[in-house]
């Protein structure tokens, strides 16, 4: 007894004299790494030098590495190198979130094992009564996941195991999504991303909608994998023209990536066409001094309906990115440049266009430009979906962003058809979630509008709803998407400091 006092007593008085204590652990045998330091913070911190053990009780606050937790008790033991979390645990490693009622972690292998957890990854939250988190991602059985609200979850994903990648993906196994309390749809494998963009573009995405060509219609899209391949299905039924279906593939080739889609897709005024296509985009070519050449190859068989042309097509498109030019003072200049060569059945066409645009930075919102933009068209097409148009267009302009507004409005003139025509492109949103967006191309010579586009959309805790109206073209469209909500951001609290 006396023995053991004194080696207790000299610890009983630097907790009570400093309540902070580090401890450093040392590094395997042979090794000449630089130590780690366990940090221990708490109200009252007892370190027993015979054993090695750390216990520590009241606002416990530790920090290792890139690891930093608060906890309502904390017992370490240096030797076997554990560490054990017990009551409000909260714990963040870099982007990953995590609180629980228990987690007990090996400061060796950097893995946890967590007890009535709730994890923040990204844009994904996930509630499990048991998961193991580890470096490069966390295991939970019988979890659900939800990118909404976690108090009230609008979607949400029910699955037998549910294992994150920090900063990829999600993956559930014998999952079940949900629409508030019904079942929708059983899968056995279901992944999704959850980085806030690319979730939107994996979660399905109904549509519906109207013009004049399809009449009504509505639509699906549905994203899912093939392993490493990224894979897309998309339905339309339009009362007018019947049934449409496409299939999109994706994967990655060496340093570029390859695309597959076959199917009916829609041009840029929204015409349909039969598809067979594979495309491939090789990785930025980075010529030097700023200068880079971005392509595509593709290749594929079109028919297209409005026009009933058929015809195998072979393409190669470049585009070169040069450096901004400073001309001194807030002057500058911006030159561009791209090609694109088709080859069909029975003839070729190739496509250069080239400009420069000079801007004058008026003040830290606003600035004025003056662009001329040429484009000629040498040989033909059988389509109208890849028709090119000619143009030798000089626009004057301006452009400011503020504050949830931002505009940009210009003056054209192309010489080719001798038309002058007015552009404009509003952006605006508000505090309460609503987005509105408007752009607009008069032609003055003509007193007709080219394009009028006006889209308005608000994001619902993650369900986002989006309705455009393309006056000239009497087409409208309701687009629905599931993104991360901005409440999940608060469902799993920071380490107390």
């Amino acid at each position: 007894m006396p023995a053991a006092a004194n080696i207790l007593g000299p610890v009983r008085r630097l907790v009570l004299l400093l309540p902070v204590l580090l401890v450093t652990l040392g590094p395997a045998r042979g090794l000449r790494a630089q130590p780690a330091p366990l940090v221990v913070e708490a109200d009252r911190v007892t370190y027993d030098t015979v054993a090695r053990t750390v216990e520590a009780q009241g606002r416990v606050r530790l920090t290792y590495q890139d690891v930093r937790a608060s906890a309502d008790y904390l017992f370490a033991d240096l030797g076997r190198r554990e560490v054990l979390l017990r009551g409000d645990v909260r714990l963040v490693r870099g982007q990953q979130r995590l609180a629980a009622r228990e987690v007990r972690y090996r400061l060796d292998t950097e893995e946890g094992l967590a007890t009535d957890v709730r994890v923040l990854a990204e844009g994904a939250y996930l509630q499990a009564r048991q998961a193991q988190v580890g470096p490069g991602r966390a295991l939970a059985a019988d979890g659900l996941a939800t990118f909404c609200d976690p108090a009230s979850p609008l979607f949400y994903i029910t699955a037998r195991r549910v294992t994150v990648f920090w900063a990829d993906r999600l993956v559930a196994e014998d999952a079940t999504l949900w629409v508030g309390r019904t079942p929708v749809l059983t899968l056995p494998r279901y992944e999704v991303r959850i980085d806030p963009e690319r979730a939107r573009r994996d979660f399905p995405s109904p549509q519906l909608g109207y013009d004049a060509l399809s009449g009504y219609w509505i639509a699906l899209r549905y994203p899912y994998r093939l392993g490493d391949v990224e894979a897309e299905a998309y339905a339309r039924y339009n009362t007018a023209l019947g049934f449409e279906f496409r299939s999109t593939l994706r994967a990655v080739v060496g340093a570029g990536r390859v695309e597959f889609t076959a199917g009916t897709v829609r041009d840029s005024e929204n015409r349909p066409v039969e598809t067979f296509e594979l495309r491939y985009t090789p990785p930025v070519w980075t010529v030097g001094a700023g200068v880079t050449v971005s392509g595509t190859l593709l290749a594929g068989q079109y028919r297209e309906r409005a026009t009933a042309a058929e015809s195998p097509k072979a393409e190669l498109s470049l585009g070169l990115g040069l450096p901004r030019l400073q001309l001194g003072g807030p002057w500058s200049a911006a030159p561009f440049a791209s090609f694109r060569y088709s080859v069909y059945r029975d003839r070729a066409l190739f496509v250069p266009t080239l400009g420069a645009s000079v801007d004058l930075r008026l003040d830290a919102r606003s600035s004025a430009y003056l662009s001329y933009a040429w484009t000629e068209a040498y040989g033909s097409t059988p389509f109208l979906f890849d028709a090119p148009t000619r143009q030798s267009a000089l626009t004057l302009g301006h452009r400011w962003a503020g504050e949830g507004l931002s505009w940009d409005v210009a003056v054209q003139y192309d010489a080719l058809p001798q038309h002058l025509r007015v552009l404009a492109t509003v952006h605006a949103s508000s505090g309460e979630g609503w987005r509105f967006r408007t752009f607009a191309k008069y032609n003055v010579t003509l007193s007709s509008f080219e394009e009028l586009e006006v889209s308005a959309g608000r994001l619902c805790d993650c369900l986002d709803v989006s309705l455009t109206y393309r006056v000239p073209q009497q087409q409208f469209w309701i687009t629905l998407n599931v993104v991360p909500s901005p409440r999940v951001q608060g469902a799993v609290p920071e380490p107390l400091r």
